[in-house]
């Protein structure tokens, strides 16, 4: 049953609206064409490299990106074919990104930190025949490249016998410096160049991702999708031209990926940075007015601004000023810390009129930290076969300064996205029933919905509903259409009481804790009886303050229960965990830090040596500035 409790048009008829009054074509080289004639000479990317800043007009871009492209043709490069991009954010990867769209080809962004096994399979699953990749994963690479007949290398590679990948020794296939592959651009590439016509339901990109029914799958975006996406994000935003974004996530991830195509969209400039510990630098350089980033880099970030007042001896006027500005928003809806905090403010560059965070899920205590300091810290949600973003909560300054809106708001992921639409189903198997209990899955409709899956047409079924995309995330849909994840349907702990336990609930709580690092909710079978368990990393830094020196395996197992026992009296019985393992080593995560469920093992151990080792070391400068998290 799909309830629709938005009480809007069809999603067809909301999709064709977006489409007619958008200011984005619908094909990427079109609207990088259009961008390159609106503001060409203006700086469109940069970054810092060797303490030398390198920039690209949109002029610059375009040229470069037309001539990288004439040599893609050269090389062989069909319309449709799979080129895989395996390197750091920089602005070689715009130039080929935006050469390979104009060469018809389709881009297969992979993550720099995939193993040589991951990494080879997926660019074998895509059918890749060119790879443009940096030194760092080329190292990693070996014999097993399926069909790829071109290696495109960005930056510099130890080329040395017994050093460089196997198969630069074994000759096959053939290699080529990124700044050389222009050269090998001819009359005839060029000519064929003009020929390649691109239409909005061409293939753009194929992203593996582990999908809404668990497994790594080629999600396949088409230029449509992404475009329309593009469209909406640059309404909720309010993205103009005299932006200037800070990207640190990397780019083979949905969001930043769009991002990317959104700034371009508008003219804004858009500035590069890898290393997150120069991140303060860069902000205080640049003075972006959007910055993007997931809950673990924030909460990373509100941690080393409390470090750094400590550490000055400055903890005391801190904390009286989090209460100066609690007493104002409380009494008058006025939000003070814009001024009382106005040092942090400009340590981050003094400029920011939005912090938008994706990815996963935001702690509330987070959101909330931000809004004290003045900051507008705001939620969005999506996914990958979204394009992604389908949600998102929308800038008002005045609310933000003036009300107590965002902090009565904070936890939902905000309104769908112009052109997008957002209902319920019920998930039978779980026993939960929207007429019910006034919750379900949610499910997505707009021209922002995938392709399907690559090559997997089955997978692509399931995850369909109808004509609506379902995003396996649990949710309710408030009164003014905002949008509340509950959890995730196919992590849901059915007990054999009936009584229902979310993960995503207890990990919130659990979370919290300064000693509970890593936390993973999982269902356990005891005596044919299901229960929930819990997965916890303890913090070693948490665990030596509390212990006083005492770090025997038994006395950390002793703390760790202490706190999950002190936390759980605030929990129904039914939610209590029943089965406690400790893991010795972080749980792992996906490419934006949150848990990669998936990966979670069955069983962990806990080995008080090996869990020092692997404890990552304390920062080396523990008063660095807010921004260099």
């Amino acid at each position: 049953m799909v309830i629709n409790l938005l009480g809007a048009k069809p999603a067809q008829d909301a999709g064709e609206a977006l489409l007619q009054t958008s200011l984005t074509p619908l094909t990427i080289p079109e609207m990088f064409a259009s961008a390159r004639a609106r503001f060409g000479e203006q700086v469109g990317y940069q970054q810092k490299v060797r303490g030398e800043w390198e920039t690209l007009t949109y002029e610059e871009t375009w040229r470069q990106a037309r001539d990288f492209a004439a040599g893609l043709v050269a090389l062989g490069l069909e319309k449709g074919d799979r080129v895989a991009v395996m390197c750091e954010n920089g602005l070689p990867w715009v130039v080929g990104m935006y050469g390979l769209y104009m060469a018809g080809g389709v881009i297969v962004p992979l993550y720099v930190e995939l193993t040589s096994v991951e990494a080879e399979e997926l660019i074998d699953r895509a059918g890749a025949r060119i790879i443009i990749a940096s030194a760092k994963p080329l190292e990693r690479l070996g014999d097993s490249l399926g069909n790829v007949e071109h290696v495109i290398v960005v930056g510099e590679t130890d080329a040395r016998e017994g050093q460089s990948p196997r198969f630069l020794r074994r000759g096959r296939p053939s290699v080529l410096p990124f700044d050389q592959c222009a050269a090998q651009a001819t009359e005839q590439s060029r000519a064929a160049l003009e020929e390649r016509r691109t239409v909005p339901d061409d293939l753009a990109s194929i992203m593996f991702t582990s999908g809404t029914t668990g497994g790594m799958k080629g999600v396949m975006l088409t230029h449509k999708n992404l475009m329309a996406n593009v469209e909406s994000t640059r309404r909720c935003v309010q993205a103009e031209e005299k932006d200037r974004l800070l990207l640190v996530l990397p780019i083979h991830h949905a969001f930043p990926f769009t991002m990317l195509h959104t700034s371009t969209a508008v003219g804004a400039e858009l500035t590069f940075e890898n290393d997150l510990l120069r991140v303060r630098d860069r902000m205080q350089e640049v003075k972006p007015t959007i910055f993007l980033g997931v809950p673990a880099l924030f909460e990373q970030m509100y941690r080393t601004i409390l470090r750094r007042a400590e550490s000055e001896g400055r903890m005391e006027l801190f904390q009286r000023g989090l209460r100066v500005v609690d007493v104002a928003k409380r009494r008058t809806g006025v939000n003070l810390g814009r001024l009382v905090f106005r040092e942090i403010h400009q340590l981050l560059g003094g400029q920011l009129r939005i912090i938008f965070c994706g990815g996963a899920a935001l702690k509330p205590e987070t959101a909330r930290a931000f809004f004290r300091l003045g900051l507008p810290l705001l939620q969005g949600w999506g996914l990958t076969e979204a394009a992604p973003a389908v949600a998102a909560q929308r800038v008002n300054t005045r609310k933000f300064l003036f009300s107590n809106y965002f902090e009565e708001q904070v936890g939902t992921v905000g309104q769908p996205l112009d052109g997008v639409e957002v209902k319920l189903i019920d998930v039978p198997e779980k026993e939960i029933y929207v007429h019910l209990h006034g919750e379900g899955e949610l499910v997505v409709r707009g021209p922002n919905v995938f392709a399907g899956y690559w090559q997997a047409p089955e997978e692509t079924n399931a995850a369909m509903a109808g004509e609506w995309l379902r995003t396996g995330d649990l949710g309710r849909i408030d009164s003014e259409g905002n949008i509340w994840i509950t959890g995730r349907s196919k992590y849901i702990i059915v007990l054999d009481s009936g009584e229902k336990v979310v993960p995503d609930e207890l990990e919130g709580r659990y979370g919290q804790s300064a000693l509970l690092e890593d936390v993973c909710v999982v269902p356990r079978r005891n005596r044919n009886k299901t229960q929930v368990g819990m997965i916890v990393y303890p913090s070693l830094e948490e665990a030596q303050a509390r212990l006083d020196g005492e770090m025997s395996e038994a006395a950390v197992r002793k703390l760790v229960q202490e706190e999950v026992d002190s936390i759980a009296r605030d929990l129904a019985a039914y939610k209590r965990i029943g089965e406690l393992m400790l893991s010795d080593t972080p749980l792992p995560k996906t490419a934006l830090q949150d848990i990669a469920r998936g990966q979670v093992a069955e069983t962990y151990s806990f080995d008080v040596e090996t869990w020092q080792q692997q404890a990552p070391a304390p920062p080396a400068q523990p008063e660095a500035e807010p921004a260099s998290s």
